[in-house]
């Protein structure tokens, strides 16, 4: 049943000569569906970043490409790893509209992005700002024919299109054109379309590139720091959440809208190859996650952690450096997680085999029933000195890192 499939949804936006002039990009889970357990943020961010990384963007799009943005992602700057030429900001109606946002919108305009208010019904918080949108969408499922002709003919301009959205007939489409209206889009074109292509290995990703790079360090010289900073900044997602942690571990906070390749470098040196290794499997595992919530994704950290410092403690035969420890915790519960076979998902990256198989079996099923909790069970032998005391100290400073790194991914920059 593997490789599974990324799926975006796409709807047409026509113009008044029936031309198609792009497409709004929707949010669909692996199965094709929508999923309502998966907020605006990471709905934006999967589209965009998949969009861009996984899918011939200009074939997708046949144009500029309309993406919903939340109130978080224009405020953070996430917007601004799109690229202008080809991706349209939207918002929504239940915009917020205060003397913040409303500068941060006219700083995209001001950078070249299309601006397109949805769902306009004549909100009086948005009076005020209309001149900053270049496309208003008008909704004629709730809205009148009074007000779907007062709106063109009150606000707009040689700047401003609007648009008809929720079309369902040839009479919705008519009246709308002679009102005015420059660009349509609804059911009466066609329903979503679904457009999937299969999940690649990590080897073929982003993610694949900077483990190969780290990987490469350990045999030669290879400057590892470098490869990766032009790899993360090539990358929208990982660029974005990076700043995150350079925020807090460099010094000096770097610019929100452009990171020196160097200073990139400098804070994956001060990481170092275990700690940008974790960083990027929690990256993956929260941006490729099917479940509803960060449960399975931060249990997975948290055991590949744990089982980490309790190598460190132990006479087993398994290594802890080359990150094998921390890899076996995360794919033990990966394919719950993203639905993936880790045997793909690895296939093609470069695989260190120093230690026992039987070692690292032997650790994870004494993690495993650890976790458990249950005081009737006797836990394997893992040859440690450590006590009872030592390593549930060891589990809580564990858990602490582990919900650190989650608090610093989602801490504005």
């Amino acid at each position: 049943m593997y490789p599974l499939n990324v799926s975006i949804a796409r709807q047409p936006i026509l113009n008044r000569d029936w031309e198609n002039v792009g497409y709004e990009l929707l949010y669909r889970d692996a199965s094709g569906k929508t999923d309502r357990n998966v907020n605006g943020d990471m709905a934006t961010k999967r589209v965009l970043t998949n969009a861009v990384t996984l899918f011939d963007f200009q074939d997708l799009t046949r144009g500029r490409a309309y993406v919903n943005f939340t109130p978080d992602l224009i405020l953070d700057d996430f917007v601004r790893k799109a690229d202008p030429a080809k991706v349209v900001v939207q918002i929504t109606e239940k915009f917020a509209m205060d003397e913040r946002m409303e500068t941060k919108l006219r700083a995209l305009q001001e950078a070249g992005y299309l601006l397109v208010l949805k769902n306009y019904t004549g909100q009086p918080r948005f009076h005020h700002v209309l001149n900053l949108f270049d496309v208003i969408r008008v909704n004629f499922k709730a809205t009148n024919s009074h007000f779907q002709r007062e709106a063109v003919q009150k606000y707009g301009t040689p700047h401003t299109a609007f648009m008809a959205d929720r079309l369902e007939t040839q009479d919705d489409f008519y009246n709308a054109f002679r009102m005015g209206y420059k660009l349509f889009q609804g059911f009466y074109y066609g329903e979503p379309e679904l457009v999937s292509v299969p999940l690649p290995p990590l080897a073929e990703t982003a993610y694949g590139k900077i483990l190969r790079a780290i990987h490469q360090a350990q045999s030669s010289d290879l400057q590892w720091d470098i490869e990766c900073a032009r790899i993360i900044e090539r990358h929208l997602l990982l660029s974005y959440l990076f700043l995150r942690e350079m925020k807090s571990i460099l010094s000096t906070p770097p610019s929100r809208t452009y990171v020196r390749e160097e200073s990139v470098a400098h804070a994956a040196r001060l990481m170092g190859p275990p700690g940008l290794r974790r960083w990027l499997w929690l990256v993956y595992m929260r941006h490729n996650n099917i479940t509803p919530d960060d449960t399975l994704p931060r249990r997975a950290y948290l055991r590949g952690r744990f089982m980490e410092e309790l190598a460190k403690n132990s006479e087993l035969d398994v290594d802890v450096p080359n990150g094998n420890v921390f890899l076996l915790g995360v794919l033990s519960l990966i394919e719950k997680i993203a639905g993936e076979n880790p045997a793909y998902l690895l296939r093609g990256l470069p695989r260190d085999q120093s230690g026992d198989a039987q070692a690292y079996s032997l650790l994870l099923r004494y993690v495993r029933w650890y976790e458990r909790q249950d005081p009737t069970l006797v836990l394997p032998d893992i040859r440690t000195s450590l006590d009872k005391r030592q390593i549930d100290r060891i589990y809580r400073m564990c858990m602490e890192e582990t919900d650190t790194a989650i608090l610093r991914m989602d801490t504005p920059i």
